[in-house]
């Protein structure tokens, strides 16, 4: 038996070094844990079904699920119900019924959180791909008080994620990390994305930029292997363009982004551009948070121009172009701009030392961290308010509450109509109320003529002769008002209804303001419900 005792076991350098690094890499999992708590936090809003979009979306997947029936005129209005229209995101609101009714609205609110979150891991995960983490995350911090702006539950929602999808199938078949099967995939989703929003043409135009690249490297070289990709992109284009036309308006469908603000004469704030909001004054909180990204992209333009030309790709360039002229043409695209952003502005500044991958896993992790928290720290001294003020409206999920309080009125009430509504509630009415009452406008500027705005709903908010005209020509019984309508015609046409002795206020919430003619089918009503015309107006004030 041998006396020699054995030495100490040594620890593999490797697996010591691995040990100690550990640790560090929980910072990148605690950082976009981080990133989705924030992001997910300030998107939690309570539904508000009396202005936007939602309730209309809604009564339209009802009709479908219920009758199979898409509509393609514009039925819920009685001022013109034989207006033809393309019906582009019906295929949102038979999802948001279906939710709906399986969830109830809690269930819709964290259906449309989930479906941002996953967006934005997934235009995080494609900028990561085409630079680090380290450049990925301060730049997703920059993104997010951009893309808090759209928290409402909208169609334009798949096409963030339907476009993130397609950047990143495009930009793995670029780096040939995805195989064609890959890429003939998007026709697919295509089809998919016609019927849910009318930015579904971004799916082409995405793979259009990557067939421009293409062309460029074949017909530089003329390889066999730029040429077949260049073929793949080519077909999967020419097959993307005809899956655009499997709507229920056939070619007209495909085709009417390009013609969808001939009759659109509302002017909704969300469709001004940057020089318009900038010219009259109107503050937009997000449009600093817009100018930042906005630089930032172009700073790495200029970056890629001056010191990394082998880095320049004519794909991001053009999609740079692309979504900058989209956001500065309409402030609503600006949560778009913000979701690609992110990863074409990752993709130019993927070699900067701050930015190269390293062995030392430790070092990039707490670089990455700090610079993340250095950059949120920057953006909410910029102005707190925008962040933690009350004016951005409670947190929680769910319908806001009361919300259904002056559809149970009318309902429990009977009040017969013709209605008159503004604007905004339009879409509160069409799903309380269709079919046994039909609204006097929605909001869905492009399905009334251009002249009626002009010369019908503007001219009676304005000019007492034509209310006078317009209310007898149509014989409004009922006058239902969001009176948060903030506009100067829509407060002094208020006052000047609640001040006529012709109409009664029977109801008044925090939204919706409700009055009765006179001597007419709902006298019971008002006899047993007036309200005094000085409280509305002091609390409208």
């Amino acid at each position: 038996m041998s006396n020699r005792r054995r030495a100490p076991k040594r620890v593999p350098e490797a697996k010591s070094a691995a040990n100690s690094e550990r640790p560090a890499r929980l910072l990148p999992i605690a950082t976009m844990a981080a990133l989705v708590l924030v992001y997910g936090y300030f998107l939690a809003h309570p539904l508000d079904l009396t202005t936007g979009d939602l309730g209309r979306h809604l009564k339209n997947g009802e009709l479908f699920v219920q009758n199979r029936f898409v509509a393609q005129t514009n039925l819920y209005s009685y001022t013109f119900p034989d207006q033809p229209f393309v019906n582009h995101h019906w295929g949102s609101g038979v999802i948001f019924y279906l939710i709906e009714r399986a969830f109830g609205f809690e269930g819709l609110s964290l259906a449309s959180i989930a479906l941002s979150v996953v967006t934005f891991l997934i235009f995080f995960a494609a900028a990561t791909k085409s630079s680090s983490f380290a450049v990925a995350a301060p730049l997703a911090v920059v993104a997010i008080p951009v893309l808090i702006t759209r928290y409402e539950m909208r169609p334009e929602l798949f096409s963030y994620l339907l476009g993130g999808i397609f950047l990143y199938i495009l930009r793995g078949y670029q780096r040939q990390k995805l195989g064609l099967t890959w890429l003939f995939l998007l026709p697919l989703l295509e089809m998919i994305w016609v019927n849910l929003h009318i930015y579904f043409f971004f799916g082409i135009a995405l793979i259009g930029a990557h067939l421009c690249e293409a062309a460029v490297a074949f017909f530089a070289d003329r390889s066999q292997n730029h040429f077949v990709r260049l073929k793949g992109l080519a077909t999967a284009g020419v097959l993307a363009a005809a899956a655009a036309c499997f709507n229920p308006a056939g070619i007209e469908g495909a085709l009417y982004p390009f013609f969808i603000f001939n009759e659109y004469q509302f002017p909704v704030i969300e469709n001004y551009s940057v020089f318009a909001v900038l010219n009259a004054g109107y503050q937009f909180f997000p449009l600093p948070y817009f100018l930042i990204q906005f630089g930032l992209l172009w700073l790495s333009w200029i970056y890629v121009a001056t010191r990394r030309r082998a880095d320049f790709s004519l794909a991001n360039f053009l999609l740079s172009v692309f979504f900058s002229v989209l956001a500065w043409w309409f402030i609503r695209n600006f949560a778009l701009f913000a979701y690609f952003a992110l990863p074409l502005t990752a993709a130019n500044f993927q070699s900067l030392s701050w930015g190269r991958r390293t062995a030392n896993f430790s070092y990039a992790a707490r670089r990455a961290t700090v610079a993340a928290g250095f950059a949120a720290a920057v953006l909410v001294l910029i102005n707190p308010d925008y962040f933690f003020s009350g004016g951005r409206g409670a947190v929680g999920l769910g319908l806001k509450k009361g919300n259904h309080a002056a559809a149970e009125f009318f309902r429990s009430e009977k009040l017969q109509g013709p209605i008159y509504n503004n604007y905004d509630v339009g879409g509160y009415l069409i799903y309380h109320l269709y079919p046994q009452h039909k609204v006097f406008v929605d909001n869905r500027p492009e399905t009334y003529p251009a002249a009626f705005f002009n010369d019908v709903y503007f001219a009676l908010q304005t000019d007492e002769t034509q209310w006078l005209k317009i209310s007898h020509q149509f014989g409004f019984n009922v006058i239902v008002f969001n009176h948060r309508d903030r506009s100067s015609l829509g407060e002094q046409f208020i006052v000047r209804r609640v001040l006529d002795p012709a109409w009664a206020p029977v109801f008044f919430d925090s939204d919706i303001l409700i009055l009765l003619k006179r001597f007419g089918p709902n006298q019971l009503t008002i006899e047993k419900n007036e309200l005094p015309k000085e409280k509305i107006l002091s609390r409208a004030n």
